[in-house]
C-alpha cells in the first residue's frame, strides 16, 4: 500500500496502517491473489502466528482473558480477535513447548500501558525499605556497602539494558550452539558448583571474579562467560537473579537450577555433611531461598524439588541431569538479534 510493504505484519498493524491514512486520499494497492491461503484463514479464523515472551504481570479482566507472569511465552494466533482492535487470541505454551490454554490477552498498545504503570508501582515499593521486595534484595547482599563488598558477583553494566523490555518481546525457538551458562540458586549453589567443576573440569568452570574498575567490589565480566563457552564448557557463576535478567537480555540464557529447601533444619544438616566448616546461617539460607522463589521463579529453566535432606548424592546427580536435559533443549530466544552484545546465537 503506497509503496509501504505489508508482507510482514500482523492483521492489527495492516489495519493501524490503513487507519492512520489521511480520509479521501488516493491509495495505491499492489495484491497478490492466494486463494488457497485466504480458505484456510476463513474456515480457521486465525490469521497471525508468531511467539511471544511477556515481561510483566497480568491478571485478566474477562472471562475469556488470560492471566500471566512475567516469562510465560504465547503462540498468538489473531492480533484483531472478532474484528477489533484491543484484544489478541493467544495460546499459551508449556515449558514441554506443547500448547495449553487458549484465550485473550491485552494487545501492544494496552500491554505498554499496563506495563508502564507496573513499573511506576514497583518504584514507588521499591522506595519503601520495609517492603518484601526490598527485604529480599537486603538478603541478597545487594544493600549496605560492606555487603556489596563481599558479596557482589556480577558486571551486569557492561552487558545489559535491564529494564528496557518490551512488555512483549517476540520469540523463536532455537538450539544453542554454545554451552550454556549454568546458575544454580539455594542452599547449596557454593557446595554444587564446587563440586562440579572439580569433578568435572572438562564440562564445567567457574567463572572468575575480577575487581570493578575503581572500586574493591568484584564482579564477572561477560568475556569472561564467552571464553568458558568457546572452550566448550558449562561457565557456573555466582550472581543474583538480576543477573539472571540482564544476561538473558543479552542472549545466554543461562540454565538457572533453583534447589529448593524442605526446613531450615535440612539445610543444616545437609551442610552439616557436604561442608562441615561452613559457618553460613541455615536460617538465612532458608529466608533467602523462600523469597527467591516467591519473586524470582520466573528466571528459574527448572524448579528442583530434589530434597535436601539425607546422605545420599541424589540431589548431585539430579543437578547433573538437569542441566543436561536443558541443554539439549530448544529455548526460546529474542527473534531480534540484539546489537552489540556478543550474542552467541545462531541461525
Amino acid at each position: 500500500v503506497n509503496d509501504t510493504s505489508f508482507q510482514n505484519l500482523t492483521r492489527e498493524e495492516a489495519v493501524q496502517y490503513l487507519m492512520s491514512l489521511p480520509p479521501g486520499e488516493e491509495m495505491t494497492v499492489w495484491t497478490q491473489s492466494k486463494q488457497d491461503i485466504y480458505r484456510k484463514m476463513i474456515s480457521s479464523n486465525v490469521s497471525d502466528s508468531f511467539y511471544i515472551r511477556t515481561h510483566f504481570d497480568y491478571e485478566k479482566d474477562t472471562p475469556s482473558g488470560l492471566s500471566f507472569v512475567r516469562g510465560d511465552v504465547f503462540h498468538v494466533l489473531d492480533t484483531m480477535y472478532r474484528g477489533r482492535l484491543g484484544s489478541w487470541l493467544a495460546v499459551r505454551m508449556g515449558r514441554d513447548l506443547q500448547e495449553q490454554d487458549k484465550g485473550i490477552i491485552p494487545n501492544q498498545s494496552r500491554a505498554e500501558q499496563i506495563a508502564s504503570l507496573e513499573s511506576v508501582l514497583k518504584a514507588t515499593s521499591a522506595g519503601n525499605p520495609s517492603g518484601a521486595r526490598a527485604e529480599f534484595w537486603k538478603l541478597r547482599g545487594l544493600r549496605g556497602a560492606k555487603k556489596m563488598l563481599r558479596k557482589s558477583r556480577e558486571d551486569l553494566s557492561a552487558l545489559t539494558k535491564q529494564g528496557h523490555y518490551p512488555p512483549y518481546e517476540k520469540v523463536v525457538l532455537k538450539e544453542a550452539s554454545f554451552k550454556r551458562p549454568v546458575v544454580i540458586l539455594g542452599p547449596i549453589a557454593d557446595i554444587a558448583m564446587q563440586k562440579l567443576s572439580t569433578e568435572l573440569p572438562e564440562l564445567f568452570e567457574i567463572a572468575p571474579s575480577v575487581p570493578r574498575d575503581g572500586a574493591s567490589a568484584k564482579v564477572i565480566k561477560l568475556d569472561s562467560v564467552r571464553q568458558i563457552a568457546e572452550r566448550d564448557k558449562h561457565a557456573l557463576l555466582d550472581i543474583t537473579p538480576s543477573a539472571v535478567e540482564r544476561l538473558n537480555y543479552v542472549q545466554y540464557y543461562p540454565v538457572v537450577v533453583f534447589c529448593e529447601p524442605e526446613s531450615r533444619q535440612g539445610i543444616k544438616a545437609m551442610r552439616q555433611w557436604l561442608a562441615p566448616d561452613s559457618r553460613k546461617s541455615s536460617r538465612r539460607l532458608y529466608a533467602q531461598a523462600s523469597k527467591m522463589k516467591k519473586y524470582c521463579s520466573h528466571l528459574f529453566t527448572f524448579f528442583s524439588t530434589t530434597s535436601l535432606s539425607g546422605s545420599s548424592n541424589a540431589w548431585y546427580e539430579a543437578i547433573k541431569g538437569i542441566i543436561r536435559t536443558q541443554q539439549s533443549q530448544p529455548i526460546w530466544t529474542s527473534a531480534e538479534q540484539v546489537q552489540g552484545t556478543g550474542s552467541p546465537w545462531r541461525g
